[in-house]
């Protein structure tokens, strides 16, 4: 196999064999860059944006070859570029010289080496073939590099052919840019690790009018959670579809929608707990430990005091047994009494179980609790969040787009968050 220009050319006075002509076809890709040709490199990458050559054997041998296939304007200017046999339209040269060269063989053979220049840009009408190249997106995809015309003609190509032999080339188109990438990702999980923090730490996500969880927190808001969800989901596909395309312009009128129903659940919900402020010193049955200490220490001493408020509630069920039935002011002091040490013991068994969960049970149960019951309205809205976002992802992946959700699927999710604000109402005068 030749390599192009990599050959030494036979002088001009050195008459042609009349052999076989050499075959017509792409033999050669590199990447333009200053001072630099790549024509020995095995291995090219390429990205969007990046300027290549391509070396063509004997085009007009192909062209004449094509017979009635051949269309009106079949000159060099009017190649279009094609990776992995999609014809990328609107990709057309931007430069291009020929030249006669020979190859090795005793006797040598002539041929015409045509170099074309390509920028591989996406527009408007090269999208089409770019969606089938960049779709389901990886660092570096191995395609197949030729030219044609647009009439969906192509020239043969021995640029990753299914045989790779050591004269041969790959070549790698690079659809997620590693620094570019990088970069982002420091700031959307910089930003993330943020919010996690500001999340635990503070009340940017919790319902600052609930009553306090038995380790001295806030519980986490649902709406607030649902709006902090979206956000993320889609200022990364945003940034993702960046990387990928180049494109600028991918949010629709689906994503403002969610963005928009998440926003007015957040909103809703707010102004519910506002109209029956519960005061700041509002403790939701604290137990009179301290909390700031790891969880094991704080059940370890919750423990004890269940231990120790059972014997208490024992002691006092003896002494009821040695009261004079005609007694009945001691039989009911002793019977308040009884009923306080049970409230206290049903209590330390409620916060003994909290602070025995794993973190991520406990930010569950805030989710989708209410009053210490888990409620319907607050796991639909959590489970109708949790699809969408899934199906978010995948359409952003596969179809390299925001996904378009019909007003009937919008309306849904909007009856669904208008359900769980609704619900709110008595929940906040139960409160």
């Amino acid at each position: 196999m030749v390599k192009g220009a990599g050959e030494t050319p036979t002088p001009s006075g050195a008459p042609a064999a009349k052999g076989a002509a050499e075959h017509p076809s792409v033999r050669a890709v590199g990447v333009h860059k200053p001072n630099e040709e790549q024509r020995a490199a095995n291995v090219i990458y390429a990205q969007r944006g990046d300027e290549i050559w391509i070396d063509i054997i004997n085009f007009k041998d192909w062209v004449t070859s094509l017979g009635d296939k051949k269309p009106k304007n079949y000159e060099v200017k009017d190649l279009i570029l094609y990776l992995d046999h999609f014809p990328l339209l609107g990709v057309s040269p931007i430069y291009s010289y020929e030249k006669t060269e020979w190859t090795g063989n005793v006797p040598p053979i002539e041929y015409t080496r045509t170099t074309v220049g390509f920028s591989l840009v996406r527009n408007d009408s090269s999208k089409p073939g770019w969606s089938h190249l960049l779709n389901q997106p990886v660092l570096n995809r191995k395609v197949i590099v030729s030219v044609g015309f647009a009439n969906g003609e192509e020239i043969d190509s021995w640029v990753n052919p299914k045989l790779v032999t050591e004269k041969d080339q790959e070549f790698y188109l690079t659809v997620i840019p590693k620094f570019r990438t990088a970069f982002g990702l420091i700031v959307i999980l910089g930003a993330l690790i943020a919010f996690l923090g500001l999340a635990r730490h503070t009340h940017i996500i919790r319902d600052a009018a609930a009553p306090r969880r038995p380790d001295g927190q806030r519980p986490y808001s649902l709406a607030r959670g649902q709006m902090a969800f979206w956000f993320f989901l889609v200022i990364a596909s945003y940034f993702f579809l960046w990387i990928v395309t180049g494109d600028m312009d991918t949010l629709n009128t689906s994503v403002l929608g969610l963005i928009g129903i998440s926003a007015g659940t957040a909103l809703g919900s707010a102004f519910v707990d506002a109209s029956k402020p519960i005061s700041a010193d509002s403790s939701g049955n604290q137990p009179i430990v301290d909390v700031t200490r790891p969880h094991l220490e704080v059940l370890a001493e919750l423990t004890k005091l269940r231990a120790d408020t059972q014997k208490e509630l024992e002691a006092l069920q003896k002494a009821r047994a040695s009261i004079s039935p005609s007694d009945k002011r001691a039989l009911d002091d002793n019977e308040r009494q009884q009923n306080e040490v049970r409230e206290r013991l049903a209590n330390y068994g409620w916060q003994s179980a909290y602070f025995a969960w794993p973190t991520w049970k406990g930010v569950m149960y805030d989710l989708l609790a209410e009053n210490n019951l888990i409620s319907f309205h607050r796991f639909q809205i959590f489970v109708w969040t949790l699809i969408l976002g899934i199906m978010f992802v995948a359409n952003v992946y596969n179809e390299l787009a925001m996904p378009q959700f019909s007003a009937t699927l919008l309306g849904l999710l909007g009856i669904s968050a208008g359900t769980y604000v609704g619900f709110k109402l008595p929940e906040s005068k139960a409160g």
